[in-house]
């Protein structure tokens, strides 16, 4: 990324100030608006009163009625034909019957026929009333019909009119039951009506409220287009700005509007029957009845028709009649089925009476008694431009307010450059934030939409949220370290060492800071897929090399391992010094390291002769300094010495040339052919020179099987010379003293070990030193043990490289032995050396091949003296079985350590 296009960038987005849709989005803002708009309302509407009438009758599948029971039923019309009190004509006429249909053939087609003879026999007893009203929309569904009529003086305020079933009835689809409903803009009022039938019976209150909910989802009509009104008038068209409230482009709903009406035979009953009901209605005593209404206990617990109002019920219960009486039927339970509710969009709530509210007992041709309902409704014209023009002065006035209440800050920087990073080490970069403000500020570093949490894996910075009083700064520190959790992606250049990170002020504006570094790629943290690739220093290498060497096909000892391991082979190994027991110098394991990263070798000149300051690690020891020989062999002081040491350099080239050409034939028959650098380290010493025979034995080139892991193993022979003394298990043994004697294989993890909380007791120079093997295990390798030091010499650069070579080894972001077989292995290390290999059958190629290179190496270490077996259980097993979070026990631990002492066995019956 350029830097200067990124900052240019971040500095245009981090100055710019918090925009209004921001400001304005949360609920408690957006209620302020509502409110100061709502006190306005009078500069931008102009309201008017209109009166609906609106009737719900079950016909009960009977002929069209008379027209002096549908005169009754109406109210506002005379009996006589020729006299109309136009002073009573409702601006709307909403009509809605159930039943006109309920035989069989009727859940197949809609028959029309009948909602035509009704139709006529309303209009005919309107009588002169009806030349004042128009038919301004119908809708049928089975035996569901509404039909409404418009006063001719109101029809050209109304517009949008749109129409919608839905059958629930049969299998919740068909529509013997469900509701028709229609939908329009009176001037600029949304205005819905909804006739419905739900399911009967009074144990069938359930059934009810389901399909109630049901038909609110699926009685839907077209979508709400541009510039058409919305249901509270107080909203533009486009919505509160960032409130989401906006409607246009999707499907309209029964609530989408300013009011709701909802009526027909709800079919709601008494909630209990008990032995004095009858008496109680014959008595007329019926309005005591009401607190048994299932419709209202429903309303009251909110499980349907929550919002939705009634007025005062001072009717008696509209079914069960008897037809043709105005007796109740005495087998049916009476029930008020037959009702008229009205709900209203919030900011609407003034808007809605009732002036009347009854059932009509004239009329007797069906089982249930009509039900008419007089309804005030306030509707409204808006002035658009007079709206938008208070809508932007009752946001300045917001804006107002917040700007002397928002918090403010100054921020030292919007940068952060960590410059080159390596793995492993801290680089920390510190950056000021002072409250400018007069208000306590609140600030919090907040996820992106790019990832869940506010700062990338590698970055941790403290404090990242707090508080500030006016003029009062803090100090933020931001710290990057890349460790093997992280290092992958990095070090293979699928990633930068770069982020965006958001401070987010409280109430305030946001900040924008980028974070940048330059990773400098290393073995170390680098995947093992791709270091048994890698055929040149990874910082030259760039992202497509990486890609490319993925796909090669080739496994190769990492060279990086080849390197350390040969160098203390020649110069440890060898030479008699100690492994693993000592930690190294950190100036010197950083230069180590840098060679490593360069593929440079490791210069003996330099690692050999390193001093450290420290009291209980010094660069040559004291028995060192009484030892001619081993003087001689660590720092060659003569000129003949200086020669042997070239010869032995030129033959090892000559070596690998010839082990390039014998091995090259092998490499791409067999994945786990050993690299070049393990037959250069097998011929500069005894023990390992035993790798010479690994590419025949591990390839199985004789015949051209590829090899188990158990053959791979199995078949390095060391000459079975295992240090298993129990009290002088972890001390450096001197050469050809260790014990010649077999071990049984299901009690070496419980036998060889100390485990991790015991202790080991060793005599050195006539002393007792207890050993803490929780501090000697781990890498890198622990703190010195002590002053008195061990019985082998040991050197500050030899130690250094071993140190580096386990730091390696845990760097690895998948362990050696990967994560999905540490159970196994873990079980097997309690087991037996043979369920050990087994578990490692499935140990994918390039793994097994560092694998077997590294135990030749541990055990010719074991043999030669230079460390024992339970050391390097104890340090390697941790590191090449490395234990997952959850599994910290000590039982773990020792089988780990037993897991490994199985592998360093030589071979035997498997």
């Amino acid at each position: 990324m350029d830097n200067s296009v990124s900052r240019a960038k971040t500095s245009s987005i981090s100055e710019n100030p918090q925009s209004p849709q921001h400001r304005v989005s949360n609920t408690t803002k957006e209620a302020w608006i509502l409110h100061s708009l709502k006190s306005r309302r009078a500069e931008f509407l102009k309201t008017h009163r209109i009166n609906a009438f609106v009737g719900t009758w079950n016909v009960n599948n009977r002929a069209a009625a008379s027209s002096n029971e549908i005169a009754d039923w109406l109210g506002f019309v005379s009996k006589d034909s020729s006299k109309v009190e136009y002073e009573k004509l409702p601006e709307l006429v909403v009509l809605g019957f159930q039943e006109l249909e309920a035989g069989a053939e009727a859940f197949v087609y809609n028959n029309e026929v009948k909602a035509g003879e009704w139709s006529e026999a309303v209009e005919q007893a309107m009588g002169g009333a009806r030349y004042s009203y128009s038919a301004l929309v119908s809708k049928q569904l089975i035996g569901m019909f509404i039909k409404v009529y418009a006063r001719i003086d109101v029809l050209a305020h109304i517009r949008y009119v749109q129409t919608a079933s839905v059958g629930c009835g049969i299998m919740g689809m068909v529509g013997n039951k469900g509701a028709v409903a229609v939908r329009m803009v009176y001037m600029d009022t949304p205005l819905c009506l909804v006739c419905s039938h739900l399911a009967h019976g009074p144990s069938q209150l359930e059934r009810r409220n389901e399909q109630y909910h049901d038909l609110c989802k699926r009685l839907v009509f077209g979508d709400q287009e541009p510039g058409m009104p919305t249901a509270d008038p107080l909203i533009p068209t486009s919505g509160l700005i960032g409130s989401g409230r906006a409607t246009v482009g999707r499907p309209l709903t029964v609530f989408d509007n300013s009011y709701l009406l909802w009526f027909g035979d709800l079919n709601y009953r008494l909630a209990i029957d008990t032995e004095e009901m009858d008496s109680v209605v014959r008595r007329g005593e019926h309005l005591a009845l009401l607190g048994l209404d299932q419709l209202r206990i429903t309303m009251m617990n909110k499980q349907a028709f929550v919002g939705f109002e009634e007025a005062d019920i001072n009717f008696a219960p509209t079914y069960k009649y008897l037809v043709g009486t105005d007796e109740y039927d005495v087998n049916r339970r009476p029930s008020w089925c037959d009702r008229v509710l009205w709900w209203t969009n919030p900011g609407c709530e003034d808007g809605v009476s009732c002036s009347e509210y009854a059932a009509i007992k004239a009329p007797k041709s069906s089982d249930h008694k009509p039900v008419r309902s007089r309804i005030n409704l306030e509707v409204w014209k808006t002035d658009l431009e007079r709206r938008q023009l208070v809508y932007l002065d009752v946001l300045r006035e917001l804006d107002r307010y917040e700007n002397e209440c928002i918090p403010t800050a100054v921020l030292e920087s919007t940068v952060v450059d960590f410059g080159d990073v390596v793995f492993g080490r801290t680089v920390r970069r510190q950056m000021r934030l002072c409250n400018s403000g007069q208000v306590p500020l609140e600030y919090s570093f907040i996820a992106t939409p790019a990832r869940e949490s506010y700062a990338p894996e590698w970055l941790r910075i403290s404090p990242d949220c707090g508080m500030l009083l006016p003029s009062q700064d803090v100090q933020l520190e931001f710290t990057v370290t890349v460790d093997e959790t992280t290092s992958a992606p990095l070090s293979a250049r699928v990633e930068d060492l770069s982020d965006i990170l958001v401070l987010h002020l409280n109430r305030g504006r946001d900040y924008f800071i980028q974070v940048q570094g330059n990773y400098l790629p290393s073995v170390f943290g680098m995947s093992l897929d791709v270091l048994v690739h890698c055929k040149k220093s990874v910082r030259q290498m760039t992202r497509v090399e990486f890609e490319q060497c993925l796909v090669s096909g080739q496994f190769s000892v990492p060279k990086c391992i080849w390197s350390m391991t040969d160098f203390l082979s020649r110069y440890a190994v060898e030479r008699g010094y100690s492994l693993f027991y000592w930690p190294g110098d950190r100036t010197l394991a950083t230069k180590i390291k840098e060679n490593l990263d360069l593929d440079l070798p490791l210069d003996p000149n330099v690692i050999l002769q390193w001093h450290t300051d420290s009291e209980t690690h010094v660069a040559r020891t004291v028995v060192e300094e009484q030892s001619p020989r081993i003087q001689a062999l660590a720092q060659p002081h003569n000129q003949t010495q200086q020669q042997n040491i070239q010869q032995q350099q030129q033959q090892q080239q000559l070596h690998m040339s010839s082990s390039q050409n014998a091995v090259g034939g092998i490499e791409d028959s067999n994945p786990i052919g050993l690299m070049d650098q393990t037959l250069v380290s097998s011929t500069l010493h005894t023990g390992f020179r035993g790798m010479e025979l690994i590419p025949n034995v591990t390839t199985g080139a004789a015949t051209g099987i590829p090899p188990s892991a158990a053959e791979a193993l199995g078949r390095l022979s060391l000459n079975n010379r295992l240090d298993v003394s129990t009290a002088d298990s972890s001390a450096p043994a001197a050469t050809g003293s260790s014990s010649e004697s077999e071990i049984d294989e299901t009690s070496a993890a419980h036998t060889l070990l100390p485990g991790n909380a015991r202790s080991m007791s060793r005599s050195i120079g006539g002393s007792s030193m207890l050993l803490d093997d929780d501090r000697l295990a781990g890498s890198p390798l622990p703190e010195a043990i002590g002053n008195s030091g061990l019985s082998a010499p040991h050197d500050a650069g030899i130690d250094t490289v071993a140190g580096c070579l386990v730091e390696l080894l845990q760097s690895l972001p998948e362990p050696l032995i990967p994560t999905e077989m540490y159970g196994a292995c873990i079980e097997a290390g309690g087991v037996s050396r043979a369920a050990a290999l087994e578990a490692l059958e499935i140990l994918p190629p390039g793994n097994l091949n560092v694998l077997v290179y590294l135990l030749a190496f541990l055990r010719e270490a074991i043999e030669c003296g230079a460390t024992s077996a339970q050391r390097v259980a104890q340090v390697f097993g941790r590191v090449l079985l490395r234990p997952p979070r959850y599994d910290r026990s000590l039982q773990s631990f020792e089988r780990a350590e037993g897991f490994l002492m199985f592998l360093l066995r030589s071979h035997g019956s498997i």
